[in-house]
């Protein structure tokens, strides 16, 4: 709702209360009807207000997703349309392409029993489209969205037709066809016609004829259809007789009794005109049983007897400015842009085919004319293989091999019930009995019979993957799955997959109407159902299951589940293997209703598999077998034999083998020409390529004859997870903000692969990848921070990176989004950074409830960022800075309320505390080093790859994290700058200078200003007052001395009546306080010792006494004199072997309040902890002494609580009681009269 009309009510309410505050101020409130004017506005604001809670919404998402919504209909329209055309375009191709099939698997392709036998292409224009877009009922259209209407109007059009697709004729259901209009275009059209039919159609099949016609048909007299079978040798001219006539009678005589399907004569329209009864003639030949003529008559007068003809029975057509029209009876329309093909063309095509010609009778015999391949209509293996649907007894009943007595022996896999003897069966055959061949032209037989909308095939081989190799190409394959003993992830991977089909095609029987099976769907189908779409039968088979079942036992059940189901699923098991091992059938014998035994390896096998042992005395020749069904006793069969070449004869022309029988050598002489020479042997002539290569077996040429099939199978089986995949190919900009794509999901049980998202916006806030070592944590980090930063803008997410592994993220600085990268050996930083979020979570806790934000929804609503704290190496981490750690924790639980992430990296789950792991919503589990560390699934973690990004999804599928290296991260980086991310303000880090002036003027006054915190970036003060004494530590050139020396001038600035006592046995204090604030300085024992002893006695006498009253003791007035400072350095020389000189100190240090007593002290980091029970250092500590802690070494343990570890000069930790602590850097003293031109003596601190 816009701002303005939300607070327009508010400000008329303001309005009335003003106004009748204003009457009462004047008095105007007396008179009653003063106040009708505010009660109106009143009534009128809340029906205002009413009226708008019923007003209109913003239609923008709903909108924005219907557009999406429609977006991908267009996409599936639009691929659809390309399917469509590149099927039709392949059936119908341009005619001028025709010349192409010469010497091609496409030569001749198209036979008698094609549904597109006869047909031929005379241009392009609109079709229906194959997958029709139904809109969907809609309201009245005045509550529609205008824009979405318009949209979806816009989508239906386009989907309406799809344009410039081949438009065909079927001569064969024309007897006439009359092509008029502009001569020469008719022409060319009628030539394109007759190129097509000669192409594609065999000369057997199909003759053309011509009678009475210009010389511009002089060209077909190349083509082969136009030779007169059967006369060769007969004729006393030299050559084969053409079918050709100067008139229509003499033509009609020598088609008489042709056995040709088609008959195609080409006349004159014009002829046929001025003697009608000739069309009469032509037509009236006798045609062998089924066969047909179609006249093509040009060019047409529209008036004529022919045209006339034409539009009664047969097909009028007519060119006019290149478009086809049709003439009927009630008009002409206009149908397509018309074909053409030009002479030159026409007789470049036939001379190329004039030397394509083979008798199919001369074909040599051998196995191609194997009893089950001419069947299967494979001998021999056609140059495209064409689909039609089987049904009733022929559905699933194929040839596979030749009876005893030399019948085809047919394996019918329908269940009983519709008189087959499937669904399922067994196979065994020991090694070299043929066991691969037959499955082989089981497989073969079962697609060329079938189409893919039919039938799909799941082939499995266990070992190697030799018996269903070339295959793979087949249409019908939804999987094959090969070498699973080397690869046996991949049999359980298969396991999911097959019980994701059998769950699959339940599910759409259940969703599509509550089918009970497979059959009642398809006949639904077949009965109207448009939405329905094909459920293809589907046959598993599983060579070598024996081995299978021995390394997955539990397989069985799969094949139990599929022998229960398959019969309503329509899914067929057919198990092969070499042996038949006891117990390894158990439960499945009773599904298995059919089984095929080649030769075994013993008697006890053959009984086993048939009931009786012949199998094992048949003969060692490969494909000898027996079937066995539940009808009878034994078959006995040879298997076909597909694996075998094609022989070289096989679609070879005459000439390229050879002169054929009965042919004549003759004197050539081209029209208009002169003889070239003497007649040569037809041997001497070149040999046309053949379309298939000597050594192609059939199986390929089949497998290839197939493949232009537009429509595969459903996929079953998706290839497994790639050994990588780039950042590029999973991240995904268009998810919502905090949402990052950082791989691949392998789901086979329902047979897809999905982005593997990480969603940071709600409970899974925190993220954890563990993984063994090389398992790739490190680069899911990086991809997950890459891929958070395409799909959120810098605005919204801030990220620091603490890399406490190898250095593997030291590339994401180049993000926009990346306010800091800081590595293992920066342990200032590594503060810094934890403490700037854990000042950023307590920051916007007082933000939010100062605000009112009571969600994190609120805050980003407000503008406010979520911030992502990546630590890549969290258990060391923890153990080296347990400070840290602990604070880094405190983030976890508080900060995801706020908006404030952390993302972890650890070796195994059990190196993340039980309340580290509760907090964790985002688990990624790369590859564990013991699968027992699992928390996601163990038995599916034992089967993840020892490949680095491999791993496991929350749900226990299989994952793999995107790869990402220095180029996809700049690369990532230039995108978000390219689309306008700035960059986020940087971490700001303590300086390792800071001078006295940039904290001193902002303290309070009594307190020194010691340094710079590091959270902050505020002075660090020091309070005598409260914390009456100062320890420091630090190793040698850490800036011990310096920090003492800051100390002391900001004592002598604050407290003007402070007197100083230093102990400097290496002279590092010289001169750092005036004559006249000096109560004594000393830098041996010899002196020290009396001096202490002296200000011992002066504090004793500051003792308050049994006559001291409460009230004196407040005020502090029972002793008179200064504040006594004892500042010492190098307390480690001080306290030597002999002892300390200032143990006399330590009795009055409790007491250090009430007599004006002050103890700063300095002294290394060795011994440290055992120094702390001196006397002095002692008790100081005991009564809560703020420490500073510089540089140390971590054998010297930690002091005051705090980790010693590397840091530049005058960087150290301040211990403050009742608080925690923190970094801080401490000031550079200014420097003074006194301490120009000395030198330091023994300390070697690099700071003074």
């Amino acid at each position: 709702m816009p701002l303005m009309r939300a607070l327009l009510p508010v400000v008329m309410l303001v309005a009335v209360v003003g106004m009748v505050a204003v009457m009462v101020v004047s008095g105007s409130a007396r008179n009653p009807i003063t106040f009708m004017f505010p009660l109106l506005m009143v009534v009128s604001t809340l029906g205002m207000m009413a009226g708008g809670a019923g007003g209109t919404t913003d239609v923008g998402p709903a909108r924005r997703d219907y557009q999406r919504h429609l977006a991908s209909v267009r996409r599936a329209v639009a691929d659809a349309v390309g399917m469509q055309r590149a099927s039709v375009v392949h059936v119908h191709p341009d005619p001028r392409d025709a010349w192409t099939f010469a010497g091609t698997r496409r030569l001749w392709e198209r036979g008698p029993g094609d549904d597109d036998f006869g047909a031929a292409r005379i241009g392009t224009g609109p079709h229906q489209p194959a997958t029709p877009v139904t809109p969907p009922a809609v309201a009245a259209p005045e509550k529609l969205d205008p824009v979405s209407a318009v949209a979806l109007r816009h989508v239906v059009r386009s989907a309406r037709t799809v344009p410039d697709l081949p438009v065909a004729v079927d001569l064969r259901a024309f007897p006439v066809v009359s092509v008029g209009g502009d001569a020469e275009p008719a022409r060319a059209l009628v030539r394109a016609i007759v190129a097509q039919v000669a192409a594609s159609h065999h000369p057997e099949d199909v003759a053309i004829a011509v009678a009475g016609v210009g010389p511009e048909w002089e060209w077909i007299k190349w083509l082969p259809h136009n030779a007169r079978p059967g006369q060769s040798g007969k004729s006393e001219k030299p050559g084969p007789e053409l079918l050709r006539a100067a008139t229509v009678p003499e033509l009609a005589d020598m088609l008489d009794g042709m056995e040709a399907e088609l008959v195609m004569v080409i006349a004159d329209a014009r002829d046929l005109d001025r003697a009608p009864e000739h069309l009469d003639l032509l037509l009236g030949t006798q045609r062998a049983e089924g066969g047909t003529t179609s006249v093509l008559a040009v060019p047409a007068d529209p008036g004529g007897e022919t045209a006339a003809a034409a539009v009664a029975s047969g097909l009028a057509l007519s060119v006019i400015d290149g478009r086809v029209r049709a003439i009927t009876a009630a008009g002409e329309e206009d149908i397509a842009a018309a074909d053409a093909l030009g002479a030159a063309a026409a007789e470049a095509l036939g001379r190329r085919l004039a030397g394509q010609f083979v008798a199919r009778s001369r074909v040599d015999a051998g196995p191609l004319h194997d009893p089950v391949l001419a069947e299967l209509g494979l001998a021999p293996p056609p140059g495209t293989l064409r689909f039609r649907e089987r049904l009733g007894p022929d559905r699933l009943r194929i040839p596979i091999g030749v009876a005893a007595g030399g019948e085809v022996l047919h394996l019918d896999l329908k269940e009983s019930a519709e008189g087959g003897v499937g669904p399922h069966g067994l196979c065994i055959g020991a090694t070299g009995s043929g066991k691969s061949e037959l499955l082989k032209s089981i497989v073969l037989a079962l697609a060329a019979t079938h189409g893919p909308d039919q039938l799909n095939l799941v082939l499995v081989d266990f070992k190697g993957g030799a018996t269903f190799l070339g295959v793979e190409g087949l249409p019908h394959v939804s999987a094959v799955i090969t070498n699973l003993a080397d690869e046996l992830i991949l049999v359980d991977r298969m396991q999911d997959a097959i019980r994701g089909e059998m769950t699959r095609r339940q599910e759409l029987l259940r969703q599509s109407g509550n089918f009970p099976g497979v059959a009642e769907y398809e006949a639904a189908r077949r009965a109207g159902r448009t939405d329905l779409k094909p459920l293809p039968a589907l046959v598993i088979v599983v060579d070598e299951f024996s081995e299978l079942l021995g390394h997955r036992p539990e397989f069985a059940e799969l094949f139990v589940a599929v022998g229960r189901l398959g019969r309503s699923l329509h899914m067929h098991l057919l198990l092969a293997s070499q042996r038949l091992e006891e117990g390894r059938l158990r439960g499945l014998d009773s599904h298995l209703s059919y089984r095929i035994g080649l030769k075994t390896f013993s008697a006890a096998e053959s009984r086993s598999v048939l009931g009786v042992p012949d199998a094992h005395h048949l003969p060692a020749t490969p494909g000898a077998g027996f079937l066995k069904t539940d009808a009878g006793a034994p078959v006995r069969f040879h298997s076909a034999y597909v694996s075998g070449p094609v022989p070289e004869d096989a679609g070879r022309p005459a000439s390229a083998r050879g002169q054929t029988p009965g042919a004549r050598v003759v004197e050539f002489v081209a029209m208009g020409g002169t003889a070239v020479g003497d007649g040569s042997s037809l041997d001497d002539a070149p040999e046309t390529t053949s379309p298939r290569t000597p050594s192609q077996s059939i199986l390929g040429a089949t497998v290839d004859a197939m493949a232009g099939h537009a429509h595969g199978a459903h996929r079953v089986w998706l290839p497994p997870l790639p050994a990588r995949t780039a950042l590029a190919d999973a991240a995904d900009s268009s998810l919502a903000p905090l949402t990052a794509s950082v791989g691949l999901v392998d789901r086979p049980l329902e047979q897809r692969q999905d982005p593997f998202l990480v969603d940071l916006s709600g409970t899974g806030g925190h993220a954890a990848i563990v993984g063994a070592p090389r398992s790739g944590k490190s680069t899911a980090v990086r991809t997950m921070v890459a891929s958070l930063a395409l799909t959120t803008p810098a605005r919204k997410l801030h990220v620091h990176v603490i890399d406490y592994g190898a250095g593997g993220l030291s590339d994401l600085a180049a993000l926009p989004h990346v306010a800091s990268v800081t590595h293992r050996g920066d342990a200032d930083k590594l503060n810094r950074v934890v403490s700037a979020v854990a000042g950023e979570v307590a920051a916007r806790e007082e933000r939010h409830r100062r605000k009112g934000w009571h969600t994190i929804a609120d805050a980003r609503a407000g503008g406010e960022p979520d911030v992502l704290l990546v630590v890549d190496g969290w258990p060391a981490l923890r153990q080296e800075h347990q400070a840290l750690g602990d604070r880094v924790q405190g983030i976890l639980s508080d900060g995801l309320a706020v908006g404030v992430h952390v993302a972890l990296t650890a070796h195994r789950w059990t190196e993340l505390r039980p309340a580290v792991r509760d907090l964790m919503g985002t688990r990624i589990e790369l590859r564990q080093a013991d699968a027992i560390d699992s928390v996601v699934d163990r038995k599916a973690a034992k089967l993840v790859p020892d490949s680095p990004g491999r791993g496991l999804s929350p749900d226990g599928c299989g994952a793999l994290i995107a790869d990402s290296g220095p180029a996809d991260i700049a690369e990532v980086a230039h995108a978000c700058l390219a689309r306008g991310d700035e960059r986020v303000p940087q971490l700001k880090l303590l300086p390792e200078r800071v001078g006295w002036a940039a904290v001193s003027g902002a303290v309070a006054a009594g307190s020194v200003a010691v340094g710079l915190d590091e959270e902050s970036l505020a002075p660090v003060r020091f309070d005598p007052d409260r914390d009456r004494h100062l320890l420091v530590f630090g190793a040698a050139g850490s800036g011990r001395t310096t920090a003492l020396r800051t100390v002391v001038e900001g004592m002598l600035r604050t407290r003007p009546t402070c007197k100083f006592l230093v102990v400097d046995y290496r002279r590092g204090l010289l001169g750092a306080v005036p004559e006249d604030r000096l109560a004594g300085y000393t830098g041996s024992p010899a002196v020290a010792e009396p001096m202490v002893a002296e200000l011992a006695a002066a504090l004793r006498g500051r003792l308050p006494g049994p006559d001291v009253t409460p009230e004196r003791l407040r005020a502090r007035d029972w002793w008179e004199g200064p504040d006594i400072a004892v500042v010492v350095d190098d307390y480690d020389l001080v306290s030597g072997s002999r002892g300390s000189p200032l143990t006399p100190l330590g009795e009055f240090i409790p007491h250090a309040a009430d007599i004006g007593l002050h103890v700063v002290l300095a002294r290394r980091t060795g011994a440290a902890t055992r120094a702390l029970h001196d006397p002095v250092l002692g008790a100081a500590k005991d009564q809560g002494a703020t420490g500073l802690v510089l540089d140390g070494t971590r054998e010297d343990g930690p002091i005051l609580g705090v980790a010693l570890g590397q840091r530049p000069p005058g960087r150290g930790t301040w211990v403050e009681h009742g608080r925690a602590p923190r970094v801080m850097q401490v000031a550079l003293p200014p420097e003074t009269a006194t301490e120009a031109g000395q030198e330091k003596e023994g300390d070697g601190d690099a700071i003074r």
